[in-house]
């Protein structure tokens, strides 16, 4: 069993297999979506900038800069058949709307089965053993709660898994490294350090040249924001007005801060504080200083509010995954 074979086909039939049983999520996040269930970044409103060139719905800094996603959604919204729900309440009701949201609502409904396909086969080219890739799938449905599910985290946390997959294959590892600046900051903050503890690991030069692609991504990410706040008029959202110390701070007694942040933050150190007690690697490449990086990731909440540290240092599920299923797999088997 554990020298299963995974074809090209077989992956695309997987991918729609799992699409076309699971669409009543699709179906409750679009839904959501549009009803406006909770509060989240309207990247449709960016996309019907695109469609109608309305300058009221070109959107802040930085929605705007997340390039990778609004492309593919902007693809989407003029290829994919656009579903319209009845019995709807729309919030936010404006020209084409309903399916730029739809547009959204697809890209994120395909990343999360994308990513569940791509973690069974790294976690597989990782350990060998299929039983330790299948937990790690049951893994994944339960974290991605802590992702939000009507934005771009998917996505996010998708590239980093295929960087990491691929990464044995520089002709592809290579471009998708430097390109990391047009997903998300997230992508940088987290294969940077993680290359960098593997390098002092290793002493591995392939790290250190993937280092340096990081960074140039990192410069590339600043000159983007340069060029479009100095030349096309974009500026930060006015919720980063309220940037400060006090957002990284948590508050025990409160329940938003344990439900959003404390609690997750916990989940994801786990699988290296037990690393760091046992000194059982299951021949793995993750580092000891590789708990750093979701301390890196809470530092985001500086500008982004103290409830989102828990979506933030869960970018990090790809890099611990594979170990806390080993770990897993080892208590119980």
């Amino acid at each position: 069993m554990n020298k299963l074979k995974f074809s090209k086909t077989l992956f695309f039939l997987t991918l729609v297999i799992f699409l076309l049983f699971s669409y009543r999520d699709f179906l409750w996040t679009y839904r959501s979506m549009l009803e406006d269930y909770f509060s989240y970044y309207h990247y449709q409103d960016q996309i019907v900038f695109y469609q109608l060139g309305d300058e009221k719905y070109k959107d802040y800094i930085p929605v705007n800069t997340r390039f990778l996603g609004l492309i593919l959604q902007y693809i989407i919204f003029n290829v994919v058949p656009c579903l319209k729900l009845n019995h709807l309440t729309i919030v936010n009701q404006y020209p084409i709307y309903e399916c730029a949201t739809f547009s959204l609502a697809f890209l994120n409904y395909v990343c999360k089965y994308l990513f569940i396909i791509f973690v069974f086969l790294y976690v597989k080219k990782a350990t060998s053993n299929i039983s330790i890739s299948l937990i790690s799938i049951i893994l994944t449905y339960i974290f991605f709660l802590y992702l939000e599910s009507f934005s771009f985290d998917r996505l996010a946390v998708l590239y980093i898994l295929v960087c990491l997959y691929y990464e044995d294959k520089k002709y592809i590892s290579n471009p998708l490294l430097i390109s990391s600046f047009l997903v998300n900051e997230k992508v940088i903050m987290v294969l940077g350090p993680y290359y960098l503890f593997q390098y002092i690991k290793d002493k591995n030069r392939v790290y250190f040249k993937k280092v340096f692609l990081i960074l140039l991504s990192t410069f590339f990410y600043i000159f983007m924001i340069f060029i479009l706040t100095k030349f096309y008029g974009y500026s930060f959202h006015p919720y980063y007005n309220e940037v400060g110390f006090h957002r990284i701070i948590l508050d025990f007694t409160n329940k938003s801060h344990i439900s959003n942040s404390i609690l997750p933050f916990i989940f994801v150190i786990i699988p290296y504080i037990i690393l760091l007690y046992t000194k059982k690697h299951y021949d793995l490449r993750n580092s000891k200083l590789e708990i750093l990086i979701p301390f890196v990731l809470w530092f985001l909440s500086y500008g982004g509010g103290e409830n989102n540290i828990g979506r933030y240092v869960m970018h990090t599920l790809p890099l611990w995954l594979p170990l806390l299923s080993c770990q897993l797999y080892n208590l119980f088997f």
